[in-house]
C-alpha cells in the first residue's frame, strides 16, 4: 500500500513538472509569434488612400508636372481615359442604333403608305372611275360651312386667317406659335383648297359646291347657321344656298350653332325667324315623322346638351308649357350626342333624333365606331332617329398645334372606308358626313391640291387626285342606297 502511494506521488510530481515546462514553452512560442506578426498587423490596419475618380475634362485642364507625376497617377489617368472612351463608344453605338431604328421605321411607314396607295388604285379607283351617275340620296346629309370670306371678293379675310388657338388644357406648359394666319399663302388649315381661298358668298362657288354634292349622291347640305346679329353670321347666305340647292335637286337643313348668348327662349325666336323666312322654300329639307306621318322641316342643334333636359322638355314635349309641337314651329329636331349620358338627355328632352358630329373615332362616346350598334338599338327602342357622323379623317394642328393626339390620318381613304362600314353596320337609316368644307379641322371632302409656303407643306389627296374623296363618297352612297333598298324590299 505504502509502495503504491509512493509511486503515485512520484508520478504526480512528474506530471506537474512536465505541465509547467509545456506552459513555459507555449508562452515563449506565443510571444515569438506576436512579435513576428505585429509589423504585418500594423500595416494591415492603416487607413488606405483612395484615389478619386478622374474626369477626362479635369485631366485635360490640369498642367502636367513631370517631377511630381507618379506611376500611380499615370495609371489612374489612363484608366479614366479608357473609361471615357468606352462610354463615348457606347453612346455612339446607341445613337447609331436609334438612327437606324428611325430609318427603318420611316421605310416601314413609306412602304405601308405605298401599299395602301396601290390597294386604292388597284381596287377602288377602277370602281370610282367606272361608276355611273347616281341619284341624290336624301338620307345622306353633309355638314357645310358658309363662313369663308376673301380679300378680293369681300374686302377682308375671314376664317382663312384663323387665329392659332390656346390649349384647352390648363396644365399644358408646352410653347406653341401664337397669332393668326396670313392668307393666301398661309391659311388656318392643314390642307389647301383646290379653289384657293374662296368666298362663301361668291355665287359661282356656291353653285359649284352644290353641283359637287349632287354628283357625289349627297341629298342634304346641313348648313352652319347663326342669326343676323351674330358676329360670324351666315344667315345672309341662306337664300343663295337654298336657290342653288334647288337647281341641283338638293335640300338644305339649318345647323344651329352655339352663338353668343344662346338660350332656349331666344333659340325659339330664331327658329321662328328661320321657318318664317325660309319655311316655304322647296329646297328646305323635310322628313316624315313616324308617330303621326307629319312632314316637317329638319333642324340640327349643335351642343344641345348645354341646356338641361327640363328646358328642352318645355319646348319639345307636347305637354310643355312652351311646346312647339303642333304649332308652326314644329319640326324634326336633332340633338347632339357626345357622351353616353346624353342618351338620357336626348330621351328626356323629347328630341326626334340625335347625331354624333365628330369624325374622330375614339374622341368621344358618340364618335366611337364601336358604340354605333348600341346607339342604333337605343334609338330603335325609343322611337328616335340615329344619325352617325362619319369623316375622311381629322387634323387641326394649324389652328390647334397642341391637339396632334386627336389627328386621324386618312390612309388613302381607308379611314373613311371603315367609318362608312361602321355606319352601315349600325343599322342607321340616315348618315351624316363631317364634312364638305370644314378646312380648319381637316375633315373636308372638298377637292384639295398640293401647296406649300416657306415654312409649311400642306397635305393633299395625291396620288389619287383632288376629287378623290368626292368620288369615294359617291361610291359609298351607292352602297348605302342599295342597302336601304334591300331593307325596304324585305319589309314590303
Amino acid at each position: 500500500m505504502y509502495f503504491g502511494n509512493l509511486i503515485t506521488a512520484v508520478s504526480l510530481r512528474k506530471c506537474f513538472y512536465l505541465s509547467a515546462a509545456v506552459l513555459v514553452l507555449s508562452t515563449l512560442m506565443a510571444a515569438v509569434i506576436i512579435v513576428k506578426l505585429s509589423p504585418l498587423e500594423a500595416v494591415k490596419c492603416q487607413l488606405q488612400t483612395v484615389t478619386a475618380a478622374v474626369e477626362w475634362s479635369t485631366l485635360a485642364n490640369q498642367p502636367i508636372d513631370s517631377s511630381t507625376t507618379t506611376s500611380s497617377s499615370t495609371s489612374t489617368a489612363a484608366a479614366a481615359v479608357a473609361a471615357s472612351a468606352t462610354q463615348t463608344s457606347h453612346e455612339g453605338r446607341r445613337e447609331g442604333n436609334e438612327r437606324r431604328y428611325r430609318e427603318m421605321r420611316e421605310r416601314m411607314v413609306q412602304s405601308k403608305v405605298a401599299r395602301m396607295s396601290r390597294r386604292m388604285r388597284n381596287r377602288v379607283l377602277p370602281l370610282l372611275n367606272g361608276s355611273a351617275p347616281v341619284e341624290a340620296n336624301p338620307n345622306v346629309h353633309i355638314f357645310y360651312y358658309a363662313w369663308y370670306r376673301s380679300l378680293d371678293y369681300d374686302g377682308a379675310w375671314q376664317h382663312w386667317n384663323h387665329a392659332i388657338l390656346p390649349s384647352w388644357k390648363k396644365n399644358d406648359k408646352r410653347v406653341f406659335p401664337e397669332g393668326a394666319h396670313s392668307p393666301p399663302a398661309d391659311i388656318g388649315a392643314n390642307y389647301y383648297p383646290n379653289l384657293g381661298c374662296y368666298s362663301s358668298r361668291d355665287p359661282q362657288v356656291i353653285d359649284l359646291h352644290m353641283r359637287q354634292l349632287r354628283d357625289a349622291g349627297i341629298g342634304v347640305a346641313v348648313v352652319s347657321w347663326t342669326p343676323p346679329s351674330a358676329s360670324d353670321k351666315t344667315d345672309s347666305l341662306m337664300p343663295d344656298l337654298l336657290d342653288a340647292a334647288h337647281r341641283h335637286q338638293l335640300r338644305v337643313a339649318p345647323h344651329i350653332e352655339p352663338y353668343a348668348g344662346r338660350n332656349p327662349i331666344n333659340l325659339m325666336e330664331h327658329i321662328r325667324y328661320v321657318l318664317e323666312r325660309y319655311g316655304s322654300h322647296p329646297a328646305l329639307c323635310r322628313m316624315r315623322r313616324e308617330d303621326d306621318g307629319a312632314v316637317l322641316p329638319v333642324i340640327y342643334i349643335y351642343d344641345s346638351y348645354v341646356f338641361p333636359s327640363s328646358a328642352w322638355w318645355e319646348l319639345l314635349s307636347e305637354r310643355g308649357n312652351l311646346t312647339l309641337r303642333g304649332t308652326e314651329l314644329d319640326a324634326i329636331y336633332i340633338g347632339l350626342l357626345v357622351d353616353s349620358q346624353h342618351k338620357n338627355h336626348i330621351k328626356k328632352s323629347h328630341f326626334d333624333g340625335f347625331y354624333t358630329y365628330f369624325g374622330i373615332n375614339g374622341f368621344s362616346y358618340g364618335s366611337s365606331w364601336k358604340n354605333w350598334k348600341d346607339l342604333g338599338k337605343f334609338a330603335n327602342q325609343n322611337g328616335l332617329i340615329f344619325i352617325p357622323s362619319i369623316g375622311p379623317g381629322y387634323i387641326d394642328t394649324q389652328v390647334r398645334p397642341w391637339n396632334a393626339e386627336n389627328t386621324r390620318h386618312r390612309r388613302h381613304g381607308q379611314y373613311y372606308e371603315v367609318a362608312w362600314r361602321s355606319a352601315l353596320n349600325s343599322g342607321a337609316s340616315v348618315i351624316s358626313i363631317t364634312s364638305f368644307n370644314e378646312w380648319h379641322e381637316g375633315t373636308q371632302i372638298e377637292p384639295a391640291k398640293p401647296a406649300s409656303n416657306k415654312e409649311f407643306t400642306y397635305l393633299d389627296y395625291e396620288p389619287e387626285g383632288s376629287d378623290f374623296y368626292l368620288n369615294l363618297t359617291k361610291w359609298w352612297v351607292q352602297q348605302f342606297t342599295e342597302k336601304l333598298n334591300a331593307v325596304s324590299s324585305a319589309l314590303s
